[in-house]
């Protein structure tokens, strides 16, 4: 497996190792997060890595790669994480959003299937645990308060089709919400 840089963040580099890295999805998880990469292009978001760690055999490399809008501040809306493998066919798939404005969508994001709200639902709990940290995030989610992490969030992995459908819908409405701000 190659040696990779742990800081990737110029525009054309970023957007070359994502056209590695994606050809290593299953065509099923490929064709997420092209549609979920087009959507941040559409949108003219930052691209970027945030993070490129291995294990200590360099067996293994997992990527962040973070989609943040530009205003009215820069945010992080979503990450695609894809971990490689060393000897398996595809490299796995998550996404993991910053459902940081669900109040402002919370009847589309309670309207979602049981799986997704599951998830969301077990969104870390803030615990002040960096001395960086702005604030937590409260939302009410079927009617339960949740006093969440900003840097935590929820990472959803082998959801069916529609669902997939559903959370690109969340993350847009996030993005919106976000912008409208």
């Amino acid at each position: 497996m190659e040696s990779v840089p742990t800081v990737i963040n110029k525009r054309a580099d970023v957007l070359s190792k994502i056209a590695e890295l994606f050809p290593l999805l299953s065509s099923e998880d490929k064709e997420i997060a092209d549609n979920l990469h087009n959507l941040a292009l559409e949108l003219d978001m930052k691209i970027g890595f945030g993070n490129i760690r291995g294990n200590a055999a360099n067996t293994k490399m997992n990527y962040d790669i973070t989609y943040s809008a530009k205003k009215p501040f820069t945010r992080s809306i979503f990450v695609i994480k894809i971990c490689v493998t060393q000897g398996e066919a595809n490299a796995s798939f998550s996404v993991k959003p910053k459902l940081l404005n669900l109040d402002k969508y919370r009847p589309i994001a309670e309207a979602c299937s049981d799986n997704i709200k599951n998830v969301i639902k077990n969104i870390k709990e803030c615990k002040k645990c960096s001395m960086t940290c702005v604030q937590q995030v409260v939302f009410t989610f079927d009617g339960i308060l949740y006093n969440a992490c900003t840097y935590g969030g929820e990472v959803f992995a082998n959801l069916a089709t529609d669902e997939w459908s559903l959370l690109h819908t969340l993350i847009l409405e996030e993005y919106k919400a976000h912008t409208a701000t």
